[in-house]
């Protein structure tokens, strides 16, 4: 089968966009790039700007470069060194996958690399002994994410104009590597016409005619869309002007359709994730629920949503002024979609997250909000939808049972799939993907293009090698 190009848009880790400010509290985004400061001697200045950054041996983050979004962090380094001799070095960041370090003995104080994190970020004011000071800090783990474009600050202007010159010489016998902003040099670089982005020195950019428009497009432009033409015959593996794409697999992630995962209380959730929370409800609350899904609360510290949490002792305390003997506490299979950290009081996106683009407001264990006098951690997810009854945690007496069977009936009858009861076993699951359906919406399957294997268009993962 023939595939129509119709363009596309490239998602990279930065390597072509300029730093960007943030505000020192703002939690830095998963794969951002950013402006930051390092400050050091005026002699490892030299070093760096000639040769690029070193891991440093160690620190209260572990191995990496330690660096700051506040240049006035920067200014205090080398400790205990003259003023004389301090550089601040303006730098450019990616700092691809990010773990938040922000108590004493954190978990992954000194391991965030090994499991899978690219940059630690202490955020200011977090209360860490080994930053007396408060202010923001970052370590990142591989030298070449960090990128010298600048000089902050230097002693005089004659070490200042020679470190000017020294990024100058360094920027132009490296031209094309993607040194935007400062330092001088960019001029240099060789940048594609297409694309518009700059080139590895001696490695011009592919370029190529669109499969459908025919006009000239780099495999690197951001993003190439064109209309396919009318009565275009898809069943035909060859016709006129046109290429022919084979088929070699794919990945797919999924929002709605992922294990559950178990955090620490104090952990924050990832954007996407999906987790077991609790919720608690009065026996008659909880029925309604189970037949008919969550509603929105009307109210609540943190606006219109389901009130959730990972802690079961904090779900155990509702309703609020009930009799504990008469509370029901469900299981939950939570997708949390894009999460914000509400962490303050008056938090300026304290009741307007949702209309910010974020799916869940979190508010962290022991955080000193005054509405959470009980210091536990809480979770407000605006679309009902995203919330869903997997099991009874507690409830009285006969009610358990009563609402387990309410549980099980509700399952059987809509092929959840997410039930944990044993009726689970009532639901269709297809014999590709494995996957629960829909009752009456059967999984769309069709033959693999490149081997002829029956697929599921819903599998995790397929990939086959083209029969040449």
């Amino acid at each position: 089968m023939s595939v129509q190009f119709s363009g596309w848009e490239v998602v990279d880790d930065g390597a072509c966009f300029s730093g960007v400010e943030l505000g020192q509290s703002q939690t830095p985004q998963n794969r951002g790039v950013y402006t930051m400061y390092h400050g050091t001697s005026v002699a490892s200045a030299r070093v760096i700007i000639a040769n690029g950054f070193k891991q440093s041996s160690g620190g209260m983050l572990g191995k990496g470069v330690y660096v700051s979004r506040d240049i006035k962090k920067a200014c205090h380094y080398p400790l205990k060194s003259l003023f004389t001799d301090r550089v601040v070095l303006k730098l450019r960041v990616r700092v691809g996958h990010v773990k938040r370090i922000d108590k004493d003995n954190h978990p992954m104080q000194y391991t965030w690399n090994a499991h899978g994190y690219d940059t630690a970020w202490v955020p200011p004011k977090c209360g860490l002994q080994a930053v007396r000071s408060g202010l923001e800090e970052d370590c990142v783990f591989d030298p070449k994410r960090v990128q010298v474009i600048g000089i902050a600050k230097a002693p005089n202007n004659t070490i200042e104009s020679e470190l000017k010159q020294l990024l100058s010489r360094s920027s132009k016998s490296h031209a094309g590597r993607g040194a935007g902003g400062g330092g001088g040099g960019d001029g240099a670089a060789n940048v594609c016409s297409l694309c518009k982005r700059k080139t590895q020195l001696g490695s011009p950019h592919m370029t190529q005619q669109c499969w459908e428009c025919g006009k000239n497009i780099c495999i690197l432009m951001s993003k190439h869309f064109c209309p396919a033409r009318e009565g275009t015959n898809l069943n035909s593996c060859h016709y006129k002007g046109r290429m022919s794409m084979q088929f070699f697999g794919w990945n797919v992630t999924y929002d709605d359709d992922t294990p559950r995962v178990e955090l620490g209380a104090s952990q924050a959730p990832n954007d996407r994730g999906v987790y077991t929370m609790y919720h608690g409800t009065s026996p008659a609350n909880a029925r309604i629920i189970i037949a008919s899904g969550f509603k929105q609360s009307s109210r609540g510290m943190l606006g219109l949503g389901v009130y959730v949490s990972r802690d079961k002792t904090k779900a155990e305390r509702y309703p609020l002024q009930s009799n504990p003997a008469d509370r029901v506490v469900l299981e939950l299979r939570v997708r949390v979609g894009r999460v914000k950290r509400i962490d303050i009081d008056n938090h300026p996106m304290q009741y307007t997250w949702n209309s910010q683009g974020y799916d869940t407001a979190w508010v962290p264990p022991n955080c000193g909000m005054k509405a959470v006098p009980s210091g536990l951690e809480e979770d407000c997810v605006f679309d009902p939808k995203r919330v869903e009854v997997v099991g009874i945690a507690k409830a009285p007496g006969t009610v358990l049972m009563e609402l387990q069977k309410l549980l099980a009936n509700r399952n059987i009858t809509t092929g959840n799939g997410g039930a944990v009861s044993s009726a689970s076993g009532a639901v269709d699951v297809c014999s590709l993907c494995k996957r629960k359906t829909q009752q009456g919406s059967p999984h769309i399957k069709l033959l693999c293009w490149g081997c002829g294997q029956n697929i599921c268009t819903l599998m995790a993962k397929h990939v086959c090698r083209f029969s040449n």
